[in-house]
């Protein structure tokens, strides 16, 4: 999200546009309330969309132009992503390549669309490959970090040969629990992340992982959106793309 915003802001500062940063989440979006009441944005940048958002409802009730980093189910809403689901089906595809067969899935909350995309990637890998998803294999909606817990001891007594995650955080989760139970990865488990960040190179081993330009699609959002609001002639969804590391977690 930081570098995200750092496109963000970098883009505004060049266009002559001050950015106001609102936290919202499911729960809680009185702050960005407040600022649309008050009619003291000209256009809104949601970084995350859900598919249940409250976020959306409001900025489409006060008619306040706006793009979303993440993906809609609208072809008209102005949108910038990264393409998760074949980034995810590429990873998926690469560890099936090297020989696994047994790959558990665990991701976070599927209200989020990009966890729901990532979901498909993998799935769609799998179907590729002409193997059946094993739903014991899959753990959807791990958000506390006492599910992560059980999720991973679930996953374990399924003998999976890799755990695929759905990000940075989780990974490394996973994999200080692993060490924590004596497992060796990559020696016993294989690991690898859906999103790559810094704190996969500081591990040990270093974690595999999909790696996406977030300032680029923060950039490519601001840009969007002022263009639009300036009358331009633009295209509603901007896809941008993403390179699949291998590290020493999947040697």
């Amino acid at each position: 999200l930081r570098k995200c915003m750092g496109g963000i802001c970098r883009m505004a500062a060049q266009r002559g546009y001050d950015v106001l940063l609102c936290y919202a989440d499911e729960a809680n979006t009185e702050q960005l309330e407040r600022q649309l009441e008050a009619r003291k944005v000209d256009g809104v940048i949601l970084t995350r969309t859900l598919l249940t958002d409250p976020c959306l409802d409001l900025v489409r009730r006060h008619r306040v132009p706006f793009v979303v980093v993440g993906r809609l189910d609208d072809e008209n809403a102005l949108q910038v992503d990264n393409d998760q689901v074949e980034a995810s089906c590429e990873m998926t595809r690469l560890l099936l390549q090297i020989g696994m067969r047994r790959i558990a899935y665990i991701g976070g909350s599927t209200n989020y669309t990009v966890n729901t995309d990532r979901l498909r990637g993998y799935l769609r890998a799998l179907e590729e490959f002409g193997m059946a998803a094993d739903r014991e294999l899959i753990y959807s909606g791990v958000e506390s970090v006492e599910l992560q817990i059980d999720a991973l001891d679930a996953a374990l007594e399924r003998k999976p040969e890799c755990l695929l995650c759905c990000d940075d955080a989780l990974a490394v989760s996973m994999l200080k629990a692993l060490r924590q139970r004596g497992i060796d990865v990559p020696g016993q488990l294989r690991l690898a992340s859906l999103y790559d960040s810094e704190i996969l190179l500081d591990t040990s081993p270093t974690i595999s992982a999909v790696q996406f330009d977030a300032a680029a699609l923060g950039t490519a959002a601001c840009r969007l959106l002022l263009d639009s609001m300036a009358g331009k002639e633009v295209v509603p969804k901007q896809m941008n793309g993403y390179q699949v590391i291998l590290r020493e977690s999947t040697k």
